[in-house]
């Protein structure tokens, strides 16, 4: 099934990505964010939300890993390994569409998701009579090759052939699955507790949030309140500048899960359990009792950056580093400059001897030549301090830190 060659690979590139993103631009939100999902961008632990950005460019990477613990029975994962990993990035344009990918496995087995907003409460709120509405959109999972996945995404896996060759393969138990795509529907309120800002959804959805490919009890013993239906709520407090703590809760179609959510700058850290209702794992649950119908812990590591953000810090840091060698060309010139000045002030007062013939008119050269130079050695020193000036400004802009002043 799973590795965790997959989680430490995701998890190294959302940290590799968010030491990138920070470095390059301490972005500011215009508004309050929602966190990734466990397995398919924003939203709440696994379901969706009605939002979408209000910033064209937005982009969430996400990196998750749910305990599965290896056991002696036909589902274990693989020896002395307990994390299912999953990974997704996602993009947000326009404040009405956002569009990702979502891996599932290191074999690799994937697939594309969106979510278009229909109704938009923020546009909403300055209509008189029309406050109360939600935000409405609809959206789309798993939409790819993979059509047999579960809501764990664990249907696919890696088998040999005859050959002796790796081909992908679905699971047996999960060979009645039809998930691919998954539509859904979700409706999103967002109102204040106080300084908290909060919100709560409900929504409907088949596939993934339905269909038990025929399992029964074996997927899903209790948690189910109405089939296809999924819905939560979120408290989302400021504790610290930048920093943002994010309470979460939610039943999505199968079980009730919870958690929490740290944030600063753009890094979030989740930690969720899963399945809460069920309790621990025993054979008695079921014939799949190593896959479903058993508490869980979950985590998910992300970073959420805008992608103009990126491209204007790159360009930023490239300026920077063309005028950084402009003040290196300049501080030579102005140490050449003040010796040809030392020599020629050496020269002067040897005119003003009477060593030299002609003394008058060569030194008004000798002067002509010593204002020049200090002339000269003036314009680069003002150069050199516009060229620190403006860059301790552009290192605000980015978040870098700026080199000793020589």
């Amino acid at each position: 099934m799973r590795m965790l060659r997959l989680g430490a690979v995701f998890l190294g590139g959302a940290l590799g990505a968010a030491m990138f993103a920070s470095g390059l631009a301490a972005q500011v939100q215009t508004a309050e964010t929602y966190p990734a999902t466990l397995r398919f961008g924003t939203g709440l632990i696994t379901i969706p939300v009605a939002w979408v950005s209000p910033r064209s460019g937005d982009i969430w990477i996400t990196s998750s890993a749910t305990s599965i613990p290896a056991t002696t029975g036909t589902w274990k994962v693989t020896d002395g390994v307990n994390w299912n990993t999953n990974g997704a990035i996602e993009t947000d344009w326009f404040g009405r569409v956002s569009l990702g990918v979502a891996l599932y496995s290191q074999n690799p087995e994937w697939g594309v998701f969106g979510r278009a907003l229909v109704v938009d409460e923020r546009d909403l709120r300055a209509h008189r009579g029309l406050g109360w509405m939600p935000s409405i959109a609809v959206g789309v999972r798993n939409v790819g090759p993979y059509e047999h996945e579960d809501r764990l995404l664990v249907g696919h896996t890696l088998q040999r052939d005859a050959a002796g060759q790796y081909v992908h393969a679905v699971q047996p138990f999960a060979l009645r699955f039809q998930s691919s795509p998954t539509m859904y529907a979700v409706a999103t309120k967002s109102f204040h507790l106080g300084t908290a800002n909060a919100s709560l959804t409900a929504g409907y959805g088949d596939g993934i949030f339905r269909d038990d490919g025929g399992l029964g009890t074996n997927y899903n013993d209790k948690g189910q309140l109405v089939a296809g239906l999924f819905f939560g709520g979120r408290v989302a407090v400021h504790p610290f500048a930048h920093t943002t703590l994010t309470l979460l809760g939610e039943n999505n179609g199968w079980d009730w899960n919870a958690g929490a959510v740290g944030g600063w700058r753009g890094l979030s850290l989740g930690v969720y359990g899963t399945e809460l209702e069920e309790g621990r794992g025993s054979a008695a649950k079921g014939a799949l009792y190593q896959l479903y119908n058993y508490a869980k812990l979950s985590v998910a590591l992300g970073v959420t950056t805008n992608l103009f953000d990126l491209s204007e810090g790159a360009l930023l840091r490239s300026r920077m580093g063309q005028l950084e060698h402009e003040q290196v060309v300049l501080r030579g010139e102005v140490v050449e400059r003040e010796q040809r000045l030392a020599s020629l002030l050496q020269m002067l007062s040897s005119a003003r001897t009477g060593e030299l013939p002609d003394v008058s008119k060569r030194r008004r050269e000798l002067e002509a030549q010593i204002q020049a130079e200090r002339d000269a050695i003036r314009r680069a020193q003002d150069r050199l301090q516009k060229i620190q000036d403006g860059q301790e400004q552009k290192a605000s802009l980015v978040g870098v830190a700026m080199p000793e002043s020589h």
